[in-house]
């Protein structure tokens, strides 16, 4: 049995059962085959089986795709050959197919949203604002065509009309976790370069949160609700910060194959977002956050993630009131240098650390105490300098050896190319081989003749 033919059984064969199916035989139905067709393992499957799903227990869509089976059947035909297109991705085509449908059967308003849908995925904006402003005119109490009519207001960058409709869509469904990141969207679009922002980002995300705090399926889909009331407390309130991240990993890991994809966005998203939030103590919460995720649990990950983490906290040290020249310190050090200057430089850092002791040591003290992660990187140097009787013989060594390395740098890379002798493009004529020019006469007498005034 082919795709196609599984795309032409209908909603009522996908869940094995019969047209006349109350709502507790299609939801006993739908458990039933969830648990045959697990989401982790038949990804597809259980996307048909969810379509059907949720379409067979919407009174009103159930209506209208039994209407559908009375069409015509060449009619029906062009729905099941647009739903196949919509599965294979070539949502152009079935937008074609939807449209032919419609233009005999205009009052098919599922087929038309599925027609909107075709058109947004297809990247026709355009095209789909004036179909979902039709249904939002047609059912102005329907919360999901205000959520994706301002979701297409947005994809047009009219955000002004998109913030509106989100708002509208929030106040017909407040439960709905999708309206509430749709307002969140249209809010950063709208206060990009508003100072106020990030209060404005963490009042919604909270208010969001207790809103949604009711929905007990797919749990996972408010990671990102959480993620954007992280990365918006105030580093005053870490403890909070901390919380949301937990709950962060607690969706993850209990979310499935779906809590994992959202989970590795939110690592990526708050990797990049945490250091303007000020809120760096929390990345060993965030490397727990790493290991539930599949693609983080090589070494190399999560040493690469270290690595960030590190640049980070090195780049606060100076509001710490750490001296500037332990910044430029680790960065080479973290950086992968392959060349010599860089390590010209790393020895006169280590030379003026050394010569300026009563300065610096004081803050190498307080580095190890502080930021023991950050004070392993140059650990031997360290040690070596705080305990050593003989500074003097330290600095003798340091610039002994960059001398060395400078002349060795000369050598291998100097500055002036030598000049390269000039040789002659044709051979060597002798004063008594016959002249070049053909003349017969000696070279001597012709043109080798000393030229006279």
């Amino acid at each position: 049995m082919t795709l196609f033919d599984e795309v032409k059984k209908g909603y009522y064969e996908t869940l094995g059962i019969a047209k006349t199916a109350g709502g507790a035989e299609i939801k006993k139905a739908y458990f039933s085959m969830v648990r045959k067709y697990q989401p982790d393992r038949f990804p597809e499957e259980f996307k048909e089986i969810r379509t059907a799903y949720e379409i067979l227990t919407d009174p009103k869509k159930r209506a209208e795709y039994d209407a559908i089976g009375k069409l015509p059947p060449s009619v029906a035909s062009f729905f099941h050959e647009a739903l196949w297109f919509e599965h294979i991705g070539r949502h152009g085509k079935a937008a074609e197919y939807y449209q032919m449908i419609l233009k005999s059967h205009p009052e098919l308003d599922n087929v038309r949203e599925q027609y909107a849908r075709s058109l947004s995925a297809d990247d026709k904006t355009g095209k789909a604002v004036e179909v979902w402003e039709e249904l939002c005119s047609r059912h102005p109490k329907n919360p999901e065509y205000a959520r994706q009519l301002g979701q297409s207001y947005l994809d047009r960058s009219w955000s002004k009309k998109a913030l509106s409709e989100a708002n509208r869509a929030i106040d017909l469904d407040r439960s709905s976790i999708e309206n509430w990141l749709l307002l969140i969207a249209c809010t950063i679009e709208q206060e990009r370069n508003k100072p106020a922002l990030f209060d404005h980002l963490h009042t919604i995300s909270l208010k969001a949160l207790k809103a949604v705090s009711a929905v007990k399926t797919d749990e996972w889909k408010k990671i990102p609700l959480h993620v954007h009331a992280l990365v918006t407390t105030g580093i005053e309130k870490i403890a909070t910060a901390r919380d949301h991240l937990r709950e962060i990993s607690r969706l993850t890991r209990e979310g499935g194959r779906a809590g994992r994809d959202e989970g590795g966005q939110a690592f990526r998203e708050i990797l990049v977002l945490l250091p303007a939030s000020g809120l760096a103590g929390l990345y060993p919460d965030l490397r727990e956050l790493a290991g539930l995720l599949p693609d983080m649990h090589d070494k190399k990950t999560l040493r690469k993630f270290d690595d960030v983490r590190l640049s980070f906290e090195i780049e606060g040290l100076a509001e710490k009131g750490f001296h500037e020249i332990f910044q430029d310190l680790f960065r080479l050090l973290i950086s992968e240098f392959e060349d010599e200057e860089d390590e010209l430089e790393i020895i006169a850092i280590e030379y003026n650390i050394i010569d300026n002791r009563d300065l610096y040591y004081p803050q190498l003290r307080r580095l190890r105490e502080e930021f023991p992660d950050i004070y392993a990187l140059h650990g031997s140097f360290f040690n070596e300098a705080l305990r050593t009787r003989d500074p003097d013989k330290m600095l003798y060594r340091r610039a002994k050896k960059y001398d060395k390395l400078k002349r060795d740098i000369s050598v291998e890379y100097p500055e002036d190319e030598p000049e390269q002798p000039v040789r002659r493009a044709e051979p060597k004529v002798g004063r008594n081989d016959p002249c070049p020019c053909g003349s017969g006469k000696k070279y001597k007498h012709c043109h080798g003749r000393p030229v006279t005034n």
